[in-house]
Formats: C-alpha cells, sequence, structure tokens
C-alpha cells in the first residue's frame, strides 16, 4: 500500500468512465458524493476528465454538471475540453466505414454510427433497445447517415454478435470491443481511450505518471496499460481487475470516494 500511496503523491490529473463507475447503467444512479468529489478535487488543483466509449451526445447532464476539464468519448477518437474546444479527433475512413456496413449488413446484424454529436441506428430492434436504450435511449434511424457525416466510432448490433468475425481485410484497421453480450464496439487498430487520454496529456504537458484512471470494462485495458495509477471497480470485468493497481468498492457504495480517501487524494 505504500508504493500506491507514493504513487498517489504524483497524481495530477484523474479520468473516470460512466458506466458503472461514475453512474449505474442501467438505472442512472449516482452517488451524492460525486458533486463534492469534484469540488475538492478542483480545489487541490487536480485536474478531472471523463474518459468514455460513448459519444459526446451520450455523455449526460448530470455528468456535465460535475464540470470536468476534459471529455475522451468515442473510446478516444473525440476529444474535446471543458470549453468545447477539440483537442484530437480521428474519424474512421469513408472506404472502411462502407466496408463496415457492407459486412454487417450481409451478416443479418444491426449497427450504430456515431458522428461528432450524434448517434444513429440502421433499424430499431428489441435487440437493440436491449444495449442501447439504457445509454441513449431511442435513436434515431438513418441507414444511410455514414454517407454524409464523418463516422468516429461504430457499434454492432446482433443476437449472434459473439459469432461475428471481422473479414481479414477489416482486421487490418480495426478491432472489436465487445461490451454487451449482443454489440461490440468497432475501433480504430491503434484506437482506445489512452490516445485520447495521451492527447489531453501532451497538451499539458504531464506524463502518465500524473495520470489516475477509473474504469470497468474492457475498452479500459489500454488506458489501465498506460500507466499511472489505475483503480477498478468492484463490479468490474476479471480482465480489469488482474490489471487495477487498487480495487474499490461498486458505484452505489460510494467506491470512488472510498478510493480516494484510501489513496489520501481526498
Amino acid at each position: 500500500m505504500e508504493k500506491l500511496l507514493n504513487k498517489a503523491k504524483d497524481i495530477k490529473i484523474i479520468f473516470f468512465d460512466i458506466d458503472d463507475t461514475l453512474r449505474v447503467k442501467d438505472t442512472g444512479f449516482m452517488p451524492a458524493s460525486l458533486t463534492h468529489i469534484f469540488e475538492i478535487l478542483h480545489q487541490k488543483g487536480i485536474l478531472t476528465g471523463i474518459a468514455t466509449g460513448r459519444n459526446l451526445c451520450g455523455v449526460v447532464p448530470e455528468i456535465k454538471a460535475l464540470h470536468p476539464d476534459f471529455f475522451v468519448t468515442a473510446n478516444g477518437a473525440y476529444v474535446i475540453d471543458k470549453s468545447d474546444q477539440v483537442i484530437y479527433k480521428q474519424s474512421l475512413p469513408q472506404k472502411v466505414v462502407l466496408d463496415i456496413v457492407e459486412w454487417l449488413t450481409s451478416s443479418s446484424a444491426e449497427y450504430v454510427v456515431y458522428g461528432a454529436d450524434q448517434v444513429v441506428a440502421s433499424a430499431w430492434s428489441d435487440t437493440m433497445q436491449s444495449a442501447i436504450d439504457p445509454i441513449y435511449g431511442q435513436l434515431p434511424i438513418d441507414p444511410d447517415y455514414h454517407l454524409t457525416h464523418d463516422i468516429y466510432q461504430m457499434v454492432t448490433m446482433s443476437e449472434h454478435d459473439d459469432q461475428l468475425i471481422l473479414p481479414e481485410k477489416l482486421s487490418e484497421s480495426v478491432r472489436m470491443v465487445r461490451w454487451h453480450e449482443h454489440s461490440s464496439d468497432i475501433v480504430p487498430l491503434n484506437g482506445s481511450k489512452a490516445v485520447g487520454v495521451s492527447q489531453v496529456l501532451d497538451q499539458l504537458g504531464l506524463s502518465v505518471e500524473n495520470v489516475m484512471n477509473f474504469g470497468d470494462g474492457l475498452n479500459d485495458v489500454e488506458l489501465f496499460d498506460l500507466g499511472g495509477l489505475s483503480v477498478a471497480m468492484k463490479v468490474s470485468h476479471p480482465k480489469i481487475l488482474e490489471m487495477a493497481d487498487y480495487i474499490t468498492d461498486t458505484v452505489e457504495n460510494d467506491g470512488i470516494e472510498k478510493a480516494l480517501k484510501a489513496l489520501n487524494i481526498l
């Protein structure tokens, strides 16, 4: 523990995942302690950021009300600061998007596309609703949205999602990250939350030793691997629990507050 406490002394910025880290995905519950936590961190001069697989439009008002300094969205593909200044953006090549749509359509799968500030579905079904509705509500439907907009991330949607395998030509440029029994994120081969967070660190002149991360899912793997201090929620994926420097309690049991106090940051 002494080693962790020493590492915690170097923390200058903390990034938080949203779903099942700051907020319970299925119920929307957020602990009342979060507002005070963010206020104290700001008073101490510790910057805060959101690092999420969600599109910017999916960052709910109660998260924005915490006044984070940075938003790393779409698994690192679109990053802004609190003034809405774009720090980094990396859209998928249009040819890749077209190939993904062709592959999913031929595989009898639906899909979701992320624009800069909008999320659009190819269709709406019970399967789509089970995965997407707790995050975004019902989405607008436009199977051709990708033809006229830059796309920063795609999401597969199928009852046989676990059987979908990227064609070889696509696996050279993108990868799938499973987040739901019916759905996977499709992100650039070298894209991740860690890429977006690294852009923020570069702008601030900070090193990885200065960053702390809270997360729970497979899209946090690269961020936990980046360095600094990584904290996993109690309900995290087993791989994240294995990678974590520290494991804290659940959202409902004030896991964020408990970890920050245990590490002498609060």
